[in-house]
Order: C-alpha cells, then sequence, then structure tokens
C-alpha cells in the first residue's frame, strides 16, 4: 500500500540521516586517532567517507531511489569496518562496530537484504577477527570465536523480530485507518490515496478513469422500521453482494452512511455504466433475508469521468453525486450518466405537465 510504503521509506531515509551523522562524526574522530598510529591508509578512508557522509546528507531528502542510495552507501562503509578489523594497527575493540551492522542492515534494508548484508558481513568480521586475533590455545580460540559469534547472532535475530513486528505494526495500523469497520471496504481516506495514483496513471497514460456515486434507497426506512442492527446488517449485504461484480483494480468503497463509492481505472462512462448497471440489478435480485420475510434493496448511482467532469476528486464526487440526486428525484433504482442527465430532466418536466 502506498500510504505503508510511503511511511516506511520515511522512517528509513531518517535512520540514514542519523547514520550519515555518526559516520561523519566518527570519522574525522577516529581519522585523528589513526594518525597518531600512524595509520595513513585508515586515516584516509575515514576522513574520505566522512566527505562522502557530509554530502549524501545534502541530497539524502531529495533523493528518490533512496534503497539503491543506501545499499551504495553501505557496501563500502562496511568494508571499511573489515578493514579497519584487520589493521594492524588497531585493536580487538573495533569489533564492537562489526556488531552494529545487523541493527543497520535491518533498519535501513529491510527483512530479505537485511539478512543476507547481515550473514555476509559479520560473517567476514568474524573471520578476520579469528585469523588476527587467534591465540596457541585452541580451547581459547574456540571460546571466543562462539562467544562473539553466538552475540552477533542474537543481535541479527533480536534485528529481524524487532523490524518484522515494526512492519507488521505499521500494516496493521495503516489498514486500520484506511478501512471501514463495520463493511470491510476501504474509507475515504483510502479513495484519497488510491485517486491520486490512478490520476497520475491517467495523465501519464491518457486512460479513462470513472467513479461511479452509490446510494442506498430508502436506508432511512429500513433503520426506522427495522432499527440500527438490522440497518448495519443491511450495509454490510450491500457491501457483499456489490463487490462480486467488481473488477481486480476497481475500488468499492464506504463514504459514509449509506453512501458509497467505486472508482473504476481504465473504464469510460459507458463501461462505468454497465458496471453501476450491473451492481443495481445484483442487488435487487439478492434481497435481504430478515428474519422469515426477504427485504428488498435498491440503490441510485451517478457517474463521473475524469477530465469531462473535473480533474480533482473533490470535483469528481460532486458532479457524481448530483446525478445520484437526479437518480433518485427521477423515481430511484436507476444509474445516471452525463448524457442522461437532460433526458431526465425532460422527463421530470413532462411529469410535472
Amino acid at each position: 500500500m502506498p500510504g505503508y510504503f510511503a511511511k516506511n521509506e520515511q522512517h528509513r531515509r531518517l535512520v540514514l540521516k542519523a547514520l550519515l551523522w555518526i559516520t561523519l562524526s566518527g570519522g574525522l574522530f577516529f581519522s585523528v586517532i589513526n594518525l597518531l598510529h600512524d595509520n595513513w591508509l585508515l586515516a584516509g578512508l575515514e576522513v574520505g567517507y566522512a566527505a562522502v557522509s557530509l554530502y549524501l546528507l545534502t541530497i539524502v531528502d531529495r533523493t528518490h531511489n533512496l534503497q539503491l542510495l543506501t545499499a551504495v552507501y553501505l557496501l563500502p562503509f562496511f568494508s571499511i569496518m573489515i578493514l579497519a578489523l584487520a589493521q594492524p594497527q588497531t585493536t580487538f575493540a573495533v569489533f564492537a562496530w562489526i556488531q552494529s551492522i545487523p541493527i543497520i542492515c535491518y533498519m535501513l534494508l529491510g527483512l530479505r537484504l537485511g539478512m543476507y548484508g547481515s550473514l555476509l558481513f559479520v560473517g567476514i568480521g568474524l573471520f578476520v577477527f579469528s585469523r588476527r586475533f587467534s591465540s596457541d590455545e585452541l580451547l581459547q580460540n574456540v571460546e571466543i570465536i562462539a562467544n562473539l559469534g553466538l552475540a552477533s547472532l542474537a543481535v541479527m535475530i533480536f534485528a529481524h523480530i524487532y523490524e518484522r513486528s515494526r512492519i507488521l505494526n505499521e500494516q496493521r495500523l495503516t489498514d486500520q485507518a484506511t478501512t471501514d469497520s463495520l463493511t470491510g471496504l476501504p474509507n475515504r481516506l483510502k479513495l484519497v490515496e488510491v485517486f491520486e495514483r490512478e490520476r497520475a496513471h491517467a495523465l501519464r497514460n491518457g486512460t479513462p478513469l470513472s467513479l461511479v456515486f452509490v446510494d442506498i434507497d430508502h436506508f432511512k426506512q429500513i433503520n426506522d422500521r427495522f432499527g440500527h442492527e438490522v440497518g448495519d446488517r443491511a450495509l454490510v449485504h450491500f457491501a457483499k453482494v456489490l463487490a462480486q461484480r467488481l473488477r481486480v483494480n476497481d475500488l468499492f468503497c464506504r463514504l459514509g452512511g449509506e453512501e458509497f463509492a467505486v472508482l473504476l481505472p481504465g473504464s469510460k462512462a459507458t463501461q462505468a455504466r454497465e458496471i453501476a448497471e450491473s451492481m443495481r440489478e445484483r442487488l435487487a435480485a439478492q434481497p435481504l433475508a430478515v428474519d422469515d420475510s426477504m427485504l428488498p434493496m435498491t440503490l441510485s448511482a451517478g457517474v463521473a469521468c475524469f477530465g469531462l467532469d473535473g480533474q480533482s476528486l473533490d470535483e469528481l464526487m460532486l458532479a457524481a453525486d448530483r446525478r445520484t440526486y437526479a437518480a433518485k428525484r427521477a423515481g430511484r433504482n436507476r444509474v445516471i450518466t452525463r448524457e442522461d442527465v437532460e433526458t431526465v430532466m425532460d422527463q421530470a418536466g413532462t411529469d410535472q405537465t
């Protein structure tokens, strides 16, 4: 879902910025330490990568391919860690930075790439450590590597669990915010989100886009006659029956009360009318069972088309809503398009005469 992905990218952008600041300050600090130890190679690399970090801080908020930028940045970043561990002038304390690799990988690269990156670079780090700091006693070597290996594995497991839980929680919260709790349909917030994506697609490719505003006929009478519990059942029944007619890419959502909308990507007015008529016929053919009787349900709908009726969602909603009102004035249980409005008005004038 776009909303979820946008939030996730914002999270990773903030994490990357924090890492860049740490790399900038840490690189400058440790370059001085390494110069004091006459380790010119490592000092030069650290100064150079501090400069790279400073540059990336100026573009990280503008980049459109954050994951690629992150991967390109992390590869030499982790390599410098491994190189620092392998340098004879450094101490075993450098391995503490190797332990941070799983956390950085999972927070910036996600579950799959985070796992692969962690296994690769932590594994190389353990190998370099074992080669450089091995002692003459085999048991002691095994004990050191086992402790470091298990500690690294624990960090990686915890990072994996945390990142997976964070992703699932964000998805759940996003779903709750964009879903109607009664019918399980997407709500107005989801409609706004999807419309912006489909609008951009329609403008880019010149494809049609239609919106159908749907209103349940005489819904207030259902509530007044049978109570709100049956009214809620009627809404659920309505949503279930109409959803069966729609295509995979169509978005059927509840706006509130007895008002619904259907966004139809790739559909012209004639196609949108056919779909709306099919929904109307399907609903009329499947009444709601109430106690021992069947409660008939009908709908009125108005169709609006992107471009002809406006460029924004509000403009399309207004046009479709007006046509739905015209359908109700004309006797309900019908679908009204742009072309039908004049006919309906003429019929209304004839009836009044």
